[in-house]
């Protein structure tokens, strides 16, 4: 049986690697396009650094009834918040919405973790922060933020639904391996396996998704106010109404 230090070793070389491939395509985008891809770059090079460290039982401690990986907490509180308020930043939402994307992820990993180190009334706590915050999240990327997103030019809508969809598609997933883990369903290897794979989609995957996609951000990238209109709303319509014929349509 393969030891899951060693499967963790492998998954961090090819982060490594990976990060070097996308500093590579990173600089060869245009100037104004690069802001958007080196925290991407600064992701998957976090998850290089942090699964290392994992693999090597470096920054191990021991909380209540159990024990955290620093490693695992670092990489996973980077990528986490970033990814998905980068899914809600593409629809060209306000800077509301786009910070209570990134509480949500915050509030349903630290749950993870309260589940996984406590037992009783606060693990049951931290499962339900975990499963309410995915559909609050759900609530959000399908309502006022697929909203937001439909006022932007037709690529760029298309861009955020495929970025919802893959961020939803694999945090479910990645919610689902919890469950078994916390429950104690999963063995060692096939937990780390599973995991190492799933974390791979999510902070590989995303990125390059990303690098492909990113010329849909260089129109209509500032984000909607949220005590504004959109651009091309009604408010811009309104003034027309103020002109010589005002007084002769009163006067009607």
């Amino acid at each position: 049986m393969i030891e899951p230090s060693a499967v963790r070793f492998a998954s961090a070389g090819i982060y490594a690697v990976s990060a070097v491939v996308l500093l590579a395509l990173a600089r060869r985008k245009p100037a104004a396009l690069r802001r958007y891809c080196y925290p991407f770059v600064a992701v998957v090079a976090a998850a290089a650094v942090g699964v290392g460290l994992w693999g090597a039982g470096i920054g191990t401690f021991s909380v209540a009834n159990g024990t955290l990986e620093g490693g695992q907490v670092l990489t996973d509180y980077v990528a986490y918040p970033f990814l998905f308020g980068f899914a809600a930043f593409v629809a060209g939402t306000s800077r509301r919405y786009v910070g209570a994307v990134v509480a949500l992820i915050v509030a349903m990993r630290v749950g993870y973790d309260v589940a996984e180190v406590f037992a009783g009334p606060l693990a049951l706590a931290g499962t339900g922060t975990i499963l309410v915050g995915y559909v609050a999240l759900v609530w959000l990327y399908f309502g006022p933020i697929a909203g937001a997103a439909s006022r932007q030019p037709p690529a760029r809508e298309l861009f955020y639904k495929k970025t919802r969809n893959l961020v939803l598609f694999a945090f479910g997933v990645l919610i689902a391996w919890a469950m078994f883990q916390i429950a104690g369903l999963l063995d060692a290897f096939t937990g780390t396996v599973t995991l190492e794979y799933l974390d791979l989609l999510l902070r590989v995957g995303f990125a390059g998704f990303a690098f492909a996609n990113v010329e849909t951000l260089a129109a209509g990238e500032e984000p909607e106010t949220s005590g504004g209109s959109a651009p091309g709303g009604d408010a811009g319509a309104a003034p027309t109404d103020s002109g010589p014929n005002a007084a002769t349509s009163g006067a009607d």
